[in-house]
């Protein structure tokens, strides 16, 4: 039996990517020893419950979000990172890297930051050993914030030891005063207060911190430590991280651009790559379509496997058009455009249909509240059902009911540009299938590896496009019938079992199972 780590920053969303890891951990549990990583306690039980998924057999080990992932999983056989764009180093002796969509490296940079950037170049930044968030942005700021004791490791490359500059941005929670003390190599070097900023001036004008580095072998470690605060219980923004102080820039030497490195060290910051995949045994993608943009973007090779599905027992049918995700305003990721669904229904009802029901189902969170209620305003006056955060057993009742599905990510996006905002699998669709929905779904990313247009279900590439297939359906109940059927079937080759067996040979196949 081996040591198993799954990690997933996001357990507690309940998502799709949550579905794949919690799947991963079921399958993994019943030979192996099996530990959830997460950045917060996740009630097995619950999460089990929402995903349809078994996880008695697993426990839960909550890590700082700040402890690299490299150190998180360094007891372990096997780490399987299923993490939505995590650029965690794997630590354990063997790793699979799950990709529910790669990000474009570079793509994090806007164009004028990497014309400054051939101009000035990078700076020469100490590593990051613990207690520091992922890069924010803020303004012309790259800003690390530390948990209240970041830890940083600089090498001294020529001389016994070397003056470096420390920046730190003049922004913190509700403007609280804090007092900041650096230690390099356990010895006290430096204090200072960061006020907030008392002028446009001080707004753009970080705080310098000047420190004595000696050389060591393998670098010296300089630590910062503050007051910290969860920035929630200050702002009531929903941003759960404890937080220290902003550092947005390091410098050392006499350069003459160190100051505007330090001033908007975006134009300094390094685009994100891919060196983080070597420390990886095996990339799985979960679909041919990301696999697609892996090679395209990576340059990597990857195996598909898709996500376990819950498969689903069909019910007593009633006049119902289902649709179920998570509640993404407009340009926040591959959005479930509510917004028009509700126009579609719209449509619907105004050309003479009547009896159906158009139900919305997904969670929500604090900064989508807005999208939310503009949807619910949308949907007054229709026969139009929100269900959010609704319960497993609520899901399961709404899929043995709904008669049709619809799944319209990607509607009116340039997914050649932008590809990320298509479905990349599409695990609610094959949900919905399996208990005997028939799928009106996009003719984009995933969607079209599960759904073939005319067999199981139809596809649209506009909203007039979903209207009319679904309008045909609904007057022919015999074509709905058949498509039913076909969708029930073509769905168990996705089922947990199926997924499970394939795991298991991939795993095998490292020498890890």
């Amino acid at each position: 039996m081996s040591r198993v780590a799954v990690y997933d920053a996001f357990w507690s969303t309940a998502g799709g990517g949550e579905k794949y890891a919690g799947g991963v951990a079921e399958v993994l549990s019943r030979g192996h020893d099996v530990t959830l990583l997460a950045h917060e306690p996740v009630d097995t039980a619950w999460l089990g419950e929402r995903l349809a998924l078994d996880l008695s057999r697993t426990t839960v080990e909550v890590v700082d979000a700040t402890l690299p992932l490299e150190r998180a999983s360094a007891d372990f056989d096997l780490l399987v990172n299923a993490s939505y764009r995590s650029h965690g180093r794997n630590g354990a002796r063997h790793g699979v890297y799950v990709v529910h969509f790669p990000d474009l490296p570079g793509g994090d940079q806007a164009g004028w930051q990497r014309r400054v950037q051939g101009l000035v170049g990078p700076g020469r930044a100490p590593s990051v050993v613990e207690g520091f968030h992922e890069p924010d942005v803020i303004r012309w700021q790259q800003v690390r914030w530390t948990n209240g004791r970041g830890v940083l490791r600089h090498k001294v490359a020529f001389g016994a030891s070397e003056v470096v500059h420390l920046w730190f941005g003049r922004f913190v929670p509700g403007g609280e005063r804090r007092t900041i003390t650096v230690s390099v190599d356990g010895q006290p070097a430096a204090e200072a207060v960061l006020d907030p900023p008392r002028s446009k001036v001080q707004v753009v004008e970080p705080l310098r911190v000047d420190v004595t580095v000696p050389a060591r072998p393998g670098g010296a470690e300089i630590v910062i430590e503050s007051e910290s605060t969860v920035a929630h219980e200050v702002l009531g923004n929903g941003d759960r991280r404890r937080l220290g102080v902003p550092l947005v820039g390091v410098t050392s030497g006499r350069s003459l651009l160190d100051p505007l490195r330090a001033r908007a060290s975006l134009v300094a910051a390094e685009p994100v790559g891919t060196a983080w995949l070597d420390s990886y045994d095996l990339v799985l993608s979960n679909s041919a379509f990301t696999q697609r943009w892996v090679r395209e973007w990576w340059g990597c090779d990857s195996e598909v496997l898709e996500p376990p599905v819950g498969l689903r027992t069909p019910g007593d049918k009633r006049q119902v058009v289902l649709s179920v995700g998570r509640f993404f305003a407009p340009g926040r990721g591959h959005a479930k455009k509510q917004l028009e669904l509700v126009e579609a229904f719209g449509q619907l009802v105004a050309g003479g249909v009547e009896g159906w029901e158009l139900h919305l189902v997904g969670g929500c969170s604090p900064d989508d509240r807005p999208y939310l209620e503009q949807v619910t305003a949308a949907a007054e006056g229709l026969p139009v059902v929100l269900h959010v955060d609704a319960s497993g057993a609520e899901v399961d009742r709404l899929y043995r009911e709904a008669s049709i599905y619809w799944h319209a990510t990607g509607l009116g996006e340039d997914l050649d540009a932008d590809p990320v905002r298509a479905e990349h699998f599409g695990i609610t669709t094959v949900e919905a299938m399996s208990a005997g929905a028939v799928p009106v779904v996009i003719a984009a990313g995933g969607q079209t590896e599960i759904v073939r247009d005319g067999v199981e279900g139809s596809t649209f590439t506009d909203l007039d496009g979903l209207v009319r297939a679904t309008r045909a359906l609904i007057d022919d109940p015999a074509i709905r019938s058949e498509r039913s059927a076909a969708a029930v079937a073509r769905a168990q080759q996705y089922g947990l079992e199926r997924f499970g067996e394939r795991l298991d040979g991939f795993v095998g196949s490292l020498g890890a199972g």
